[in-house]
Formats: structure tokens, C-alpha cells, sequence
């Protein structure tokens, strides 16, 4: 037997061990294999019949060979089986602890690294996988040269990001490694899939979204690390133009709102005319009678017994925080029941989307419009006096006496301010450019001059209310007068683009339907009885409205089918003789949009956010702006939960960056910015280029 390898115990042992203790030549020696061998009873090289010593050499005839260590204390080392001098069997080969390792890797019975778990494969000892079933690195192979494919990761990742085959080779009766293959590995920043899960970089970003760790701003839009991607869940009225840059987009602009003058509680009413509900009710001056929406959607008041003219914002961008950080304070429909009543209506004076009120003369504010540089016309009774406003504070900037006292106006295209002049009995014709003042009277019959609007081709209507029973046209390029007889008494109306006049007849609670070319009436709509209709508006989606006195309430109508769609509640005694959709001013302009993102979120990244940069290109800073709002959150849910920081701007006058060390509760990992762009002109829009968010890592 040949024992390759042993124990130092044993090594000790052996090395000073001689064939017995007091042995002569020619004596039998116990045959122990350590790693060499022993002949036993050959001679030396001389013929003496002397014995080798444990090293092989031969000992001088005659000599004792070295006392071998004991196995006990003192008992020599004697053959397997035979007695020890003290009368004890001597151990077998397994018992005296003696390594037998077949394949010489060091590994078998009683060997120091441990046993082996296939003593003919010296590949293998702690582990052996299955060769009967796989092929592995150290499994037996019977063809040299021979080559086969492998992976031992999973076989789906193979071809995705970073992982590839293998070869492995057969190579002296073994199967080499597999040479060439690429495992997935736990990922690293270095713009590769380093775990083969089709997905780069994922949970090792920098902050930034790249493999900078001293990042320290996040940027968005057409070079920052993601495009602006309009959904319907983060703008609103917004597109993108050919650079990529956001844009107010007129295709999307719906200003589904009506503004109705609660003349007997001294309110104004907003309706959403899409939802049929009313969104908003606000406590304003003395006997409001006109409202008059202007190109953002704001709308203007003008008020019968003080005076007062009063201007609403339309959205909550636009109001004013007067005690931040409580948010803006406003009127709204708190219950979801589709009104707004009782303590949802906030006292004269607090509710901050009352922009201002203004008292530019006289007591009895009754015509109103807007033109097309968003200022305001008023028409004062008492004084027979127009007033031009500014529409950042409401002061007079322009001033014109007419020959009749105005009860209501309308703005041409031309720019050509037209007034039904109810005391006088006359159309006033107004040149705000040079002042110049002229006036019709009718040549159709009587004519006693009350609501005023135009028709889609610029044509002027009067609500011939009181004597006649019809709607009177006067066609301003050839200076004609024509009329239409309707049912009951004609008060307010309003022109569509369809080419009709829709005029309310208060009196037989109906709205009548006329050709505004023909003069031909076609038909009309029921409000139902004692509702008394009186003003007359048109909204976006081409439906038709009447505010009724009686029943406090307004009527929606389908102009196709003639039917009544709904009815929404209002204040007492609405009253109104306007553009009170806006309708009439801009059919297709976009007054503004907005846009949010969610920055940060980043697993193992604590982060104090400090400031919000937003590139814009402004085109006209007086006419187009932003503003920018705020909020943290600790996670998605949270965040949608919390409370808005801002309005924060216009940017200009204001400049960015917009810092948030100043802001409150900004602690949350999640940041969100929402972007809103204003524009006060058909001319211009704000281009929003990129939104950046600035951060410090703890």
C-alpha cells in the first residue's frame, strides 16, 4: 500500500522510529508504508543481511537501528496486529490515524484536510457535483480537444445586458472552466446592465440620475436627464412646440366657466358649464349687474348702487395668499353638492381671489367689456361716461363721455366699442382710439334699447325690450337695420359661431332661436315656467345658457335639439347682460396652463432641498409669465395629500432661483414643482426650456 500523505503527528512519529526496539539483523520489522516503502528481508547492496533505517539507507551490519517513538508512552512500534511490549494489540492502519489519500489531493480518511468525497477524482473532495447528469469544471471527460457551450447562470439572462456563453474544453481527462462567460453581477454605475435584468444602472444612480455622486441639481426638459412629457395627470393646457419646450396649447384650452351676477345678494356665482355645478359664490359690491370675462378667464364685476367695480381671478394661481402658509382662502363647493352656500361663502373682504375692488366714478356701473388688451370698458349710467381700466389694478387710465346713458356694451374685433344706450333710445358708436362718439336710432319702429351683443360676422343686436317684442340687428358696414320678432319681451342675448342670435324673452321663459342672416326665427327653448330668463351667454363647447331672475337659478340648452340639459342653482336675483363666458372675446385663446414633476425618491440618498431654477424664454414679459408652486412629500401618497407651498412669483418681475430654504415644510425626499405659464396676449406664450431642482446631501 502506498500512503501519500499523513498526519504530523504520525510524520514525527516515523521519522525517528527504527524496525524495533533491541532488534537484531535478520529480525522480522512491522510493515508500516508511509509514503515510501520497506522490503522486507532484502539485503543490503553488499549481501551483509543488513536492514534499511527509515530513510532507506542501509544500517552498518550488526547496528541497532534508532528507538522509533512510542504509540503510548514508551511501547515501540510493532507490526498491525502484533502485541505492544506492555501486552496490547497494536492498532491497524485506520486506528494509528495514518492519511490514505488514492488521488493525491490531499483529502481522504484520516487525512488533515478531511475526508473525500471521491477519492479517484482529484478535482473534487469537499463538494461533487453530479457528472453523471452535468458537465462542470473538474468533471471526467474521455475526448481531449473536445468543446462544448456553457453558462451556469440562469439561461434567460443570457444575451441581455452584459451576459454571454462560454466554452469549456476537454483537456486531460477533465472539463476545463468555462472560459468566456459573462454572469450577472450586482449592479455598479457604469451605464451598463450589469445584472442582465434588461435595466441599466437601476438602484446605483446618483441622485442627478447618472454616476456623479457629487451631483447636486436635477434637471428636466430637452437636454436634462428626462424630456417634458405632457399627461393629462401633470398638465393641463399644455404642449410642447418643435424644440421640445412646454407651451400653452390652444387646442387644449376649454374655459368651461360662466360668471352670473347675483344682483339681489350682492354675489357673483362661478359655474363650471361642463359639470353643471356651481364652483364658487363671491361676496362682492352693492347690486352686481354685469360680468365680463377677460383673456385669462378673470372676470369683471360692475355693481348698480356704489359704484364698485370688482375683478375675480379665475383660478387659485392667479388669487393672492394674503397669510401664507394657510393657502389661498376662497369660496368653494366644500360638500360636493354642487353649490356653494352658507359658510363656504367667505365674508366681504376675505376672500383673497377677489383681486381688488375699484370705484372709478359715478354710483351705477352697468355697461361692461373687455378689449383686445385685456383692459376694461365700464359704463357709468349717471354720468353717461365710459372708463378704460388697467387690468393690474383696476385704476382709470382713459375717460369718454357718450350722448346717451349706457346700460350695456360690446368690443368689436375693429376694436369699436359699441353701447346700448337705454336712456336715450340709441346705439352709441364709440372710436376709443380718437374719442370720437356717434349714435343710431332705429328706423325699423320702435325702439327702446336693452341686452347688446354681436354676431360671428361682427353685426350688432339689440334685446328691443318693452315695445316691440323683437331683436333689432344693425349691420355697422352698410348701415342697415333689420329685426326679428320673437315671443314675449326680449332682454339679453348672445351670437354663436353657428350663425345664430339666441335672445331671452322674460316674460314667456323661452329663448328664441334667429338667423342672424335671414332674420328668420327657427324656433325656441323652453326654460320652464316662471323662470323669466334674462342674460344670455354661449359657452366653449358651443351650448347655450340664460340666467333666470325668477327661479335663481341658470338653464343649459343644446342649440341642436332644442332641449334643456340642466338647471344649476345660483344666488338671488342673478342678473346679467354680458360676456359672461368670455365666449365672445376669445373663442380659441389660451390664458394659461400648468406643469408638474416629482423629483428625488432615491434609495440611500438623504437630501435638503434648496432652490427651483426655471429657464423660460418669456417672448413679452409684460404680457406672458410663470408662477411656481411647491410641495414635499415622504412618499407618492403623502405627497399627493399635502398642501402647496406658493404661489410663488410672476417670474418676471420676480427672478430665479425660487429658494426653498426660505419655503416651510420642505423636509420630504419627494419634491414636487408645478409650472404655471400666463399669457395676456393672443401674441405671445411662455416657453418653458428646462425645470431644475437644487439639493444638498446630508
Amino acid at each position: 500500500m502506498q500512503i501519500k500523505s499523513f498526519s504530523p503527528l504520525v510524520t514525527l512519529a516515523l521519522l525517528a522510529m527504527a524496525c524495533s526496539s533491541g532488534s537484531t539483523p535478520g529480525d522480522s520489522t512491522p510493515d508500516v508504508q508511509v509514503g515510501w516503502t520497506t522490503d522486507h528481508g532484502s539485503s543490503t547492496s553488499d549481501g551483509s543481511g543488513g536492514v534499511e533505517d527509515a530513510t532507506g539507507l542501509p544500517q552498518p551490519d550488526g547496528e541497532t537501528a534508532p528507538d522509533a517513538l512510542p504509540w503510548g508512552d514508551d511501547a515501540a512500534t510493532v507490526a498491525d496486529g502484533e502485541e505492544t511490549p506492555d501486552g496490547t494489540a497494536a492498532p491497524d492502519e485506520s486506528e494509528q490515524g495514518l492519511c490514505v489519500d488514492k488521488d493525491g489531493d490531499g483529502y481522504g480518511v484520516n487525512c488533515y484536510l478531511g475526508m473525500d468525497c471521491d477519492d479517484f477524482n482529484p478535482k473534487f473532495n469537499v463538494y461533487c457535483p453530479p457528472c453523471q447528469t452535468q458537465t462542470q469544471e473538474g468533471c471526467p471527460c474521455t475526448q481531449d480537444g473536445l468543446v462544448e457551450i456553457c453558462f451556469e447562470g440562469d439561461p434567460s439572462s443570457v444575451g441581455i445586458g452584459l451576459c454571454q456563453l462560454g466554452q469549456r474544453q476537454c483537456a486531460a481527462g477533465y472539463w476545463s472552466a468555462c472560459i468566456g462567460q459573462v454572469l450577472p453581477q450586482p449592479e455598479v454605475c457604469d451605464e451598463l446592465d450589469n445584472d442582465c435584468d434588461n435595466a441599466v444602472d437601476e438602484g446605483v444612480l446618483s441622485p442627478c440620475g447618472d454616476c456623479d455622486p457629487f451631483c447636486d441639481t436635477l434637471k428636466i426638459g430637452p437636454d436634462g436627464y428626462e424630456d417634458f412629457i405632457p399627461t393629462p395627470d401633470n398638465s393641463e393646457k399644455i404642449g410642447k412646440n418643435i424644440d421640445g419646450y412646454l407651451t400653452l396649447d390652444s387646442q387644449q384650452i376649454d374655459l368651461a366657466f360662466m360668471w352670473v351676477a347675483n344682483s339681489s345678494a350682492n354675489t357673483v356665482s362661478r359655474l363650471d358649464t361642463e359639470e353643471c355645478k356651481e364652483t364658487g359664490r363671491y361676496t362682492v359690491c352693492s347690486n352686481p349687474s354685469r360680468t365680463s370675462v377677460d383673456l385669462w378667464g378673470n372676470v369683471w364685476v360692475g355693481c348698480r348702487s356704489d359704484g364698485g367695480v370688482v375683478k375675480i381671478a379665475i383660478d387659485e394661481a392667479l388669487c393672492i395668499d394674503k397669510h401664507p402658509p394657510e393657502g389661498i382662502q376662497t369660496a368653494k363647493d366644500l360638500n360636493g353638492d354642487g353649490k356653494v352656500t352658507g359658510a363656504e361663502i367667505l365674508p366681504k373682504g376675505e376672500d383673497e381671489c377677489i383681486l381688488f375692488t375699484v370705484y372709478p366714478g359715478g354710483s351705477c356701473q352697468r355697461g361692461l367689456g373687455v378689449d383686445a388688451a385685456n383692459h376694461a370698458w365700464v359704463g357709468e349710467w349717471s354720468s353717461k361716461k365710459l372708463r378704460r381700466l388697467h387690468p393690474d389694478d383696476g385704476h382709470v387710465v382713459q375717460e369718454i363721455a357718450i350722448s346717451a346713458n349706457p346700460y350695456g356694451l360690446v368690443i368689436d374685433k375693429e376694436g369699436t366699442i359699441w353701447v346700448s344706450g337705454r336712456g336715450g333710445n340709441v346705439l352709441v358708436e364709440v372710436d376709443p382710439l380718437d374719442g370720437q362718439v356717434g349714435a343710431y336710432t332705429s328706423n325699423v319702429g320702435c325702439f327702446q334699447p336693452y341686452g347688446i351683443g354681436l354676431d360671428y360676422k361682427g353685426r350688432v343686436w339689440i334685446g328691443n325690450c318693452c315695445c316691440d317684442d323683437a331683436g333689432v340687428r344693425y349691420d355697422p358696414v352698410t348701415k342697415t337695420w333689420a329685426k326679428a320678432p320673437v315671443h314675449g319681451r326680449p332682454r339679453g342675448l348672445a351670437g354663436s359661431q353657428d350663425g345664430n342670435m339666441y335672445i331671452a324673452n322674460d316674460t314667456s321663459s323661452e329663448v328664441a332661436i334667429v338667423d342672424s342672416d335671414t332674420m328668420q326665427t327657427l324656433g325656441f327653448m323652453s326654460a320652464g315656467p316662471g323662470r323669466f330668463p334674462i342674460g344670455m351667454a354661449i359657452d366653449f363647447d358651443g351650448n347655450v345658457w340664460a340666467s333666470n331672475q325668477s327661479a335663481a337659478s341658470a338653464s343649459k340648452f343644446d342649440p341642436v335639439t332644442k332641449q334643456l340639459i340642466c338647471e344649476v342653482p345660483v344666488g338671488a336675483g342673478p342678473y346679467t347682460y354680458s360676456d359672461m363666458t368670455g365666449y365672445a372675446l376669445h373663442n380659441f385663446t389660451a390664458p394659461q396652463g400648468h406643469y408638474a414633476h416629482v423629483f428625488g425618491g432615491w434609495e440611500g440618498f438623504r437630501v435638503k432641498w434648496t432652490a427651483v431654477y426655471v429657464d423660460v424664454d418669456y417672448q413679452d414679459p409684460v404680457n406672458c409669465f410663470v408662477k411656481v408652486r411647491v410641495r414635499t412629500g415622504q412618499d407618492p401618497d403623502d405627497l399627493a395629500a399635502k398642501q402647496w407651498q406658493g404661489y410663488y412669483g410672476p417670474y418676471p418681475p420676480d427672478n430665479f432661483p425660487l429658494d426653498l430654504l426660505t419655503v416651510p415644510d420642505m423636509d420630504g425626499p419627494l419634491l414636487e414643482v408645478e409650472v404655471t405659464l400666463f399669457s395676456q396676449s393672443s401674441e405671445c406664450t411662455p416657453l418653458v426650456k428646462s425645470i431644475e431642482a437644487k439639493f444638498a446631501s446630508d
